[in-house]
């Protein structure tokens, strides 16, 4: 697997749609250790942690479907599949300044 931005973008986005077409959310924790557990490593060639840098990807893949490809009912999908461990939107999360 070469690792893209892309490639995890879009893996990320098709896990989005199948959480959300069975009402389900993943936490952004768990994304990570599925991540890792699926040879998807960071821009640092680490793995996640589930931490900022996995927020960050929730938020860059939301970005680059409403944005980029102009798809708001599938960045919708994004948005409500992955969450905090509170509950609360993850993307909203990878939004904050550090």
């Amino acid at each position: 697997m070469t690792n893209t931005m892309n490639e995890k973008k879009l893996y990320i986005w098709r896990l989005a749609r199948f959480l959300f077409s069975h009402h389900m959310t993943m936490s952004a924790l768990e994304l990570a250790d599925h991540l890792n557990r699926n040879d998807f490593l960071t821009g640092y060639k680490t793995q996640f942690s589930g931490g900022r840098g996995t927020y960050r990807l929730i938020s860059a893949t939301y970005d680059w479907v409403a944005e980029d490809l102009g798809l708001n009912e599938e960045a919708d999908c994004v948005a409500k599949a992955f969450v905090d461990q509170r509950g609360n939107y993850a993307y909203l999360k990878g939004r904050e300044k550090p």
